[in-house]
């Protein structure tokens, strides 16, 4: 799946831009999910979005200066609290992902996790990719692959 951020496009302008690919690829490109930096944000998302990000959850690497305003103990209790009443939601971890901690976003109890910066920023980005890949067991770090 691919999530694309249009956040002042409205919903028939989305689908329009969706043209602009092959059929296939429009099928595995759905509007960015909801979108949050605090658990409070993430509670008014509501049950609409069927994954939704918390960030920054380690100081961003895209992103020069944004640092994580989360510790490890506030994120762990967190997200347990905030599962036990959004059970069919996924909760991503999103900011400073890379092959050196994408495992404990996982043991924080994270469902998966979005990697930019990472990648981008890499003199290697298809090495770093392997590299953050190979980190982490694919069923735990991807579990919504098609």
């Amino acid at each position: 799946m691919l999530y694309a951020r249009k956040p002042q496009m409205p919903e028939p302008l989305f689908e329009r831009w969706l043209l602009g690919f092959g059929l296939k690829l429009q099928e595995k490109i759905f509007p960015w999910p909801g979108s949050a930096h605090s658990f409070e944000e993430l509670e008014k998302i509501g049950e609409s979005a069927e994954i939704c990000f918390l960030s920054p959850v380690f100081d961003s690497i895209s992103k020069f200066g944004y640092k994580t305003k989360f510790g490890k103990d506030e994120l762990r209790k967190g997200i347990a609290n905030w599962k036990k009443f959004h059970h069919s939601q996924k909760l991503f971890a999103l900011g400073g992902i890379e092959a050196e901690n994408i495992a404990e976003a996982m043991e924080l109890g994270f469902d998966g996790a979005a990697v930019l910066g990472a990648v981008w920023h890499s003199s290697d980005p298809v090495g770093a990719w392997e590299e953050i890949f190979n980190r982490c067991q694919p069923q735990i770090c991807f579990p919504l692959s098609t």
